[in-house]
């Protein structure tokens, strides 16, 4: 068996960061070995019979074997290889391998401020812990990262294994959501989309005609597309306008109607109302910043 773990003293200014990492570990369980490890603290110890409860919240990844989960508000599920679980502060739980094959399992524990606000952005939840397909290397690079970090404790290595553990937690988000469009027409559509949209951005595009020129819907299309993206595809449009625009204040001397009418603004008093709603400044202003 093959075992690491470390948990950390906490300085007042380590709490005081809006994520702090509490403890990281790896544990390589071969088959029909016993789990978990008895070199836990004792509040983080437990038998399967009895699960558990934290009091902060854990990501745990098994890179290879599989094994069972259960928790209060998810019941019981079954854990292949390349899955990320969260554990929630004061939900019961309990996971163990399978005794035929063992697992290969990372995990890190932290709290903060902002670890609920990442959590509530992310897929997972108390009834919905695990996200599967998690890319193997990737996620063993970013925990063997904290653990090193953890291992020099070198100046400012806190703030480093926090930003670490929110990556590893927006990666896996990202991923999940993703696989859902990989290899689908309606993405293909969403790209070819945005080449016409970047392509024509001086243009006004009516989108129920391009959606119709790329083969599809418009309702699927602009509710794909800002699941996707984030954001419609004419507010996509436009920002690629605004974009255009403040590079060419900061970069040009070309008149400011100039400027409205190269990215698609007929009015220059519309192009500077839009300007200002999006960037908080004016035309003129955001110009002016840029040149000191």
């Amino acid at each position: 068996m093959k075992y690491f773990s470390r948990y950390l003293p906490l300085a007042d200014e380590a709490r005081q960061q809006s994520l702090y990492v509490q403890a990281r570990g790896h544990q390589l369980i071969p088959p029909h070995a016993s789990y978990p490890p008895t070199s836990h603290p004792a509040d983080h110890q437990f038998r399967w019979e009895q699960g558990r409860t934290l009091q902060e919240y854990q990501l745990v990844y098994i890179a290879s074997g599989g094994g069972l989960f259960e928790s209060r508000s998810a019941g019981r599920r079954r854990i292949e290889a390349e899955t990320l679980f969260i554990l929630f502060p004061g939900e019961w739980h309990r996971y163990s391998p399978d005794p035929e094959t063992g697992w290969d399992e990372y995990w890190v524990a932290f709290q903060g401020r902002i670890a609920e606000t990442l959590i509530a952005e992310s897929s997972l939840s108390p009834s919905d812990p695990l996200l599967g397909g998690q890319p193997t290397e990737r996620m063993q690079h970013e925990f063997v990262q904290i653990m090193e970090e953890m291992r020099r404790e070198a100046i400012g290595y806190q703030k480093v294994i926090g930003a670490r553990t929110m990556l590893i937690m927006a990666t896996a988000t990202a991923s999940s959501l993703r696989r859902g469009f990989e290899g689908t027409d309606i993405l293909n559509a969403i790209e070819r989309g945005k080449t016409i949209l970047f392509e024509q951005m001086e243009q006004n595009i009516n989108m129920e005609e391009m959606a119709a020129t790329l083969g599809v819907g418009y309702s699927l299309f602009r509710k794909s597309f800002r699941k996707y993206i984030g954001m419609s595809p004419a507010q996509y449009h436009l920002e690629l306008r605004i974009n255009e625009a403040s590079h060419l204040l900061r970069t040009t001397t070309l008149p400011i109607a100039a400027i409205g009418l190269r990215v698609g603004f007929e009015s220059a008093g519309y192009f500077c109302r839009i300007f200002k709603r999006k960037t908080g400044q004016s035309p003129g202003e955001h110009r002016n910043m840029a040149q000191g």
